[in-house]
């Protein structure tokens, strides 16, 4: 397996590049690292940061490249705006250290954090990152290539998400019970294996308040939640749920449990962020390749003020060291 980590540098007009080398002037040389993006881009960073690097690292640079979208690409930075060129330079240098990780020059990804919008602004239409890898690293007979999003707070506190960035109209259309059995079950396999937890306990959120109350607020536990579950446990899943979500995070229960499952998005970030903000890692798992970020965005509002903290990115970047 390559010891080699991938750093992709994120939107250059946010705090991708300073978190990253704050993270691993930290860390010093606890890994071996290729970073992904433009040069150019990185050298003004340091420049205008005044961050000098500390650490051993080599450099893809994608200002190289002969795609004529990057070879004329304005590299100019626009601190804490949304810009075509930024979300050009993510897509590319997400794309370049996927192309690594197939050709397994690198056992692992880390991604700086990238904006949505500056993406899509530059004409590539996806609703995030984890959507890229899954569409892009190289499946394998060991691996089913479903691109699952789990949130990890140091060892103790983990929350999965089984839809992910959705309106909260299109979550209960989106969720079944064939969708739970394969999301459970492939999450319970990576934290026996990846995780090394023997027997993972797990704790699924109901959909709707109060658990649906016996069908007055909602029936998707009573026909789809309820049923995936019993289905798990025959299985030998150690399952229990679904539990109303705003009784469920609880300090006694983030100790009994070794995951918990969120039916959408914010269900299961807004508890996890408000005692773990720091030290949440962002990991993208049931791939190829394991895939860690820091779990805050481009902060735009700081950009350039060297004002970041790293802790994050340093949490992302020992996840990866020891999940690869």
């Amino acid at each position: 397996m390559n010891n080699k980590l991938g750093i992709t540098l994120g939107d250059i007009n946010g705090i991708g590049i300073e978190v990253t080398l704050k993270a691993l002037n930290k860390l010093k040389d606890v890994g071996s690292y290729i970073l992904f993006g433009s040069k150019s881009v990185f050298d003004f960073h340091i420049k205008y940061l005044n961050i000098k690097p500390c650490f051993n690292f080599d450099f893809v640079d994608i200002d190289e490249e002969e795609d004529e979208n990057i070879k004329n690409l304005d590299k100019t930075v626009l601190w804490g705006q949304n810009a075509v060129n930024s979300g050009v330079i993510s897509y590319y240098s997400l794309k370049k250290a996927i192309e690594f990780a197939n050709n397994n020059d690198i056992g692992a990804i880390i991604t700086s954090p990238t904006s949505k919008t500056a993406i899509e602004m530059a004409g590539f239409h996806y609703s995030g990152q984890t959507e890229i890898l899954q569409k892009y690293l190289k499946n394998d007979s060991k691996f089913q290539n479903k691109a699952q999003m789990l949130f990890c707070a140091g060892d103790s506190f983990r929350v999965l998400l089984l839809t992910r960035h959705l309106s909260i109209n299109d979550v209960p259309k989106n969720i079944n019970i064939n969708m739970i059995l394969e999301n459970v079950i492939n999450i319970n396999n990576i934290l026996i294996n990846n995780f090394k937890i023997k027997k993972p306990k797990i704790a699924m959120c109901a959909l709707n308040p109060h658990a649906g109350e016996n069908g007055l607020l909602g029936k998707e536990e009573i026909n789809i939640i309820n049923p995936a579950i019993g289905k798990l446990k025959a299985m030998g899943i150690d399952i229990e749920g679904a539990f109303s979500a705003d009784s469920l995070f609880t300090l006694k229960n983030i100790e009994k449990y070794d995951l918990f499952i969120s039916c959408y998005h914010d269900q299961g970030l807004i508890p996890i962020k408000l005692l773990y903000f720091d030290k949440l890692v962002n990991t993208t798992v049931g791939l190829s390749k394991i895939r860690t970020s820091p779990s805050h965005g481009t902060a735009f509002d700081i950009a350039g003020k060297n004002k970041a903290n790293e802790s994050s990115m340093i949490e992302a970047i020992k996840l990866a060291i020891k999940l690869k």
